[in-house]
């Protein structure tokens, strides 16, 4: 089981944190390019946390004898979805911190419609700050991209181990 874990988590951190790389590679960083950025990063995660489905399909075809309960099942789908949050969460903090040290600010303003500098943004996103703007920090924009990866691919994990796993047999 270590070995499927490993392999297709490494995948998916690779899917989850390459094709949004790509893409910032492609597009820019800019706010013209938040919109599908956006689509583009919920996209990546959604295919790299599908990868719990063949790494249960691998595990109980090649590894189990062709059955593998719904614990084992979640147990895969858990540590696979644990490495791809984490992937994706390095990935923020070395985006925020060193690529685009300014993005929350940006993210806001584009998100508000309200261009940087002026009095108006200075007001919303000095307000935001001190009231609830946790995800816009550091801190809670990593812990805010571990925990969507890693929601997303527990919700995957939980229908692939439904469908994937055996009727437990029964001795005579």
């Amino acid at each position: 089981m270590k070995k499927i874990v490993i392999k297709y988590g490494l995948w998916g951190a690779a899917i989850v944190v390459g094709i949004p790389l790509l893409s910032s590679l492609i597009m820019g960083n800019g706010e013209e390019s938040y919109s599908m950025g956006e689509i583009i990063g919920y996209s990546s995660m959604i295919v790299a946390m599908s990868l719990v489905y063949f790494a249960m399909r691998v595990y109980r075809d090649k590894e189990n004898d062709g059955q593998i309960n719904f614990g084992e099942g979640m147990k895969i789908g858990t540590l696979i979805s644990v490495l791809g949050g984490v992937a994706f969460a390095v990935y923020n903090l070395v985006f925020v911190l060193w690529i685009d040290p300014e993005f929350g600010e940006k993210y806001f303003a584009y998100q508000e419609g309200l261009e940087r500098g002026t009095d108006e943004f200075q007001q919303k996103f000095s307000a935001m700050m001190e009231t609830g703007g946790f995800m816009y920090s550091t801190v809670g924009g990593t812990i805010l991209m571990f925990m969507t990866v890693f929601l997303i691919g527990l919700v995957l994990s939980v229908i692939s181990a439904l469908i994937v796993k055996t009727k437990q047999v029964q001795p005579a």
